[in-house]
């Protein structure tokens, strides 16, 4: 959608429930009460016969992976068969939502952590909370919050499968030729401005470099600089923002100025037609925000004179993770054969799995080194700022972000000012979240 890029990596969502109950056969007539966990076998593991478990995921390039990872179990869980159903595309939630409205649907499903809430709320998902107590199994292997991102009124619903976090890069080779030092763990905004300054060079009175590229992406920028100003983004019952905060708004500025104040980042105006990750790709952007899902790609156009640092700070260290979690269908007729094979997909030997498809990060703690190694440069990074990282902000409510994404693109577009913008975002998510 060109440089104004207002979504995250998931992008906005709208899910639309369809009428289709009627015409769609039902995962079970029973389950669990109020998404509560079931003890005891299932009626299928009680008569002797397979539990046959239906497992739904979202990413076409991770399907290699996934097929290996269900024949594994399978060929050690002879009394239960996983068949993996791969629902890739802008679809999915939609999908997914309309089958589990009719009772239907998968008994294992891919969830994100912005639309966890809105399938959480209806009652789609089953609390892992006894499960977990009756197994005594440790939720201590996966960053926290991650953990906290699929957490609920104290109830869990999600097995932390991979994640992601933002970091800084930048082309070496610009900075060594301005004599300018590399960025660190010690730098504050007032750095990145510094050393952005050095970087920008002009031509005939035309900017032909930039030394940052000031994104309008919440994820990989808004967000992460809101928190190191001391911005909370969602309170903790999930109802309210503090976008339009004076510590968010002072971010919102910030990275307004380095546009068109200080003009060491092409603007948003420039932005609509030259995306800022091609900027920098191409040489023509020293330093960018990006995910760690970014790790790849950069590396392929700039090899040698990549690599990545830690964000710069305020008023303290901050970041946003993002993850994807296996949560499990309320209304499976097989609580425990589905929570069995959650228990696998959380462990060592599949984040061991997905570390060595080089996809993504693994959740599983001390199983990111492979991912670490797969490039060489600094990817570490990634994993050290899981400790500083904020949860992507979620509500019951996907929509809240609406006005928060225009408001940003009237900001970007130099049509609105910071303060007035993110206030009225903030009003406006507000009414959202409560269901106003």
């Amino acid at each position: 959608m060109g440089g104004i890029q207002v979504k995250g990596k998931t992008g906005w969502r709208v899910i639309v429930v369809s009428c289709l109950a009627c015409s769609l056969a039902a995962c079970s007539s029973g389950g669990t009460k109020d998404g509560d966990s079931a003890n005891g076998p299932s009626s299928s593991a009680a008569s002797g016969k397979k539990v046959q478990l239906k497992w739904w995921y979202a990413d076409s390039k991770q399907q290699d992976v996934i097929e290996k990872i269900a024949q594994k179990f399978n060929d050690d869980h002879p009394n239960i068969k996983v068949t993996a159903e791969m629902n890739a595309g802008s679809q999915y939630y939609t999908k997914l939502q309309t089958v589990l409205a009719a009772n239907s649907g998968p008994d294992i499903m891919w969830m994100d952590g912005p639309d966890f809430p809105k399938f959480q709320s209806k009652g789609f998902l089953l609390a892992y909370n006894d499960l977990i107590k009756k197994d005594n199994f440790s939720m201590d292997n996966y960053p926290k919050s991650l953990v906290d991102l699929y957490s609920i009124d104290g109830k869990m619903y999600g097995m932390p499968k991979d994640f992601d976090t933002i970091g800084l890069y930048y082309n070496k080779e610009l900075f060594d030729k301005e004599n300018v030092k590399y960025p660190d763990a010690s730098w504050t905004w007032n750095d990145l401005l510094a050393a952005a300054k050095k970087l920008t060079l002009q031509e005939g009175g035309k900017t032909v470099q930039w030394g940052f590229a000031a994104m309008s992406n919440t994820q990989e920028s808004i967000y992460p600089f809101m928190v190191q100003n001391g911005a909370k983004l969602v309170s903790a019952d999930k109802k309210t923002t503090d976008i339009g905060s004076d510590n968010a708004v002072g971010a919102v500025q910030f990275l307004y100025d380095l546009m068109y104040k200080e003009k060491v980042s092409p603007d948003g105006k420039y932005m609509i037609d030259n995306k800022p990750g091609p900027l920098f790709k191409s040489g023509k952007v020293a330093m960018i925000t990006g995910g760690s899902w970014n790790a790849r790609s950069y590396y392929d156009a700039l090899k040698e004179k990549l690599d990545v640092a830690v964000l710069p700070k305020q008023k303290q260290e901050g970041n946003i993770i993002h993850g994807i979690g296996w949560t499990i269908n309320a209304k499976t007729k097989n609580p425990n054969e589905a929570w069995e094979f959650v228990k696998w997909l959380g462990s060592k030997d599949v984040a061991m799995m997905q570390a060595n498809a080089g996809a993504v990060i693994p959740a599983f703690n001390g199983t990111q080194d492979t991912w670490v190694k797969s490039l060489p440069y600094n990817l570490k990074v990634f994993i050290d700022m899981t400790k500083s990282s904020t949860p992507y902000p979620i509500s019951n409510n996907v929509e809240w972000e609406d006005p928060v994404g225009a408001h940003i693109s009237n900001i970007w577009l130099d049509k609105e000012k910071a303060a007035d913008g993110m206030k009225a975002a903030q009003n406006e998510a507000n009414k959202i979240m409560a269901g106003n």
